[in-house]
């Protein structure tokens, strides 16, 4: 089963590519994003973070926390994704750190976009690996505030997403995000629940940072829940220096 979905993540993301070269016209540009994971716009928002903590007759621990994701035009309305991802730090065990990476390719199919890819996920040790096609999809609009500010004078967006995961086994979830910008500040959430072998396990994170200059901040930011592939229990409040490349859109 593994070796299938390795073959058809690698496919996948040859096809993907392939058609980019294809089709120079309809790429007007490249991009370079860099955030907290390539999960999801809301978690591209948030900065890359770095956090250090000292207890008193310990060693100074890390939590380090970044995505950097390439994004470019395939078509009209149509676009590829391919990032990578560490979730790490010392402070963290093996079991709780995640390394991640992933193709991905989306559609406007009014009223809903559509996303399909593929994920590899491992812990800290590399001892525990997913390999996953993932599908999902999200309404383009209809309520206030759905992928959009609410207003030009009220910066407030929210997005829910439905898809599901196949690997070892099928992972139906949602996702529902939301962030608020107000000059140099910022916050958001978001929450993502799986299904998994007929019992729900969930993973939250947050953060609030305030801008320093450019792309740096200082952000606060913590998570609770578990999250593949270990699925492990794990919840943490920091704060450290951010740091981030928005997209253009």
């Amino acid at each position: 089963m593994r070796r299938a979905l390795g073959a058809w993540a690698l496919a996948a993301f040859a096809g993907a590519a392939r058609a980019a070269a294809q089709q120079p016209d309809s790429l007007p540009r490249w991009e370079l994003l860099v955030g907290h994971s390539y999960s999801s716009a809301r978690a591209l928002m948030q900065p890359a973070t770095l956090t250090l903590e000292k207890v008193r007759g310990s060693p100074l621990y890390s939590v380090v926390d970044v995505g950097a994701l390439v994004r470019g035009s395939l078509a009209t309305r149509s676009w590829i994704e391919m990032g990578l991802r560490a979730r790490a730090g010392s402070a963290r065990p093996e079991s709780q750190q995640v390394y991640g990476a992933m193709a991905r390719v989306y559609r406007e199919l009014d009223p809903v976009l559509v996303a399909v890819g593929a994920e590899y996920q491992a812990d800290g040790a590399f001892g525990v690996h997913a390999l996953d096609a993932t599908a999902e999809l999200t309404p383009l609009g209809g309520l206030p505030g759905l992928g959009t500010w609410v207003s030009p004078a009220l910066h407030l967006r929210w997005r829910p997403w439905i898809g599901a995961a196949v690997g070892d086994g099928v992972r139906p979830y949602v996702r529902l995000s939301a962030d608020w910008v107000q000059g140099r500040l910022e916050a958001g959430v978001e929450e993502t629940a799986w299904l998994v072998s007929g019992s729900g396990r969930s993973f939250v994170k947050g953060d609030v940072s305030v801008q320093l200059v450019g792309g740096v901040f200082v952000t606060a930011s913590g998570e609770l829940g578990r999250s593949p592939p270990t699925w492990e229990r794990t919840g943490r409040i920091g704060l450290g220096l951010g740091f981030r490349v928005a997209p253009s859109n």
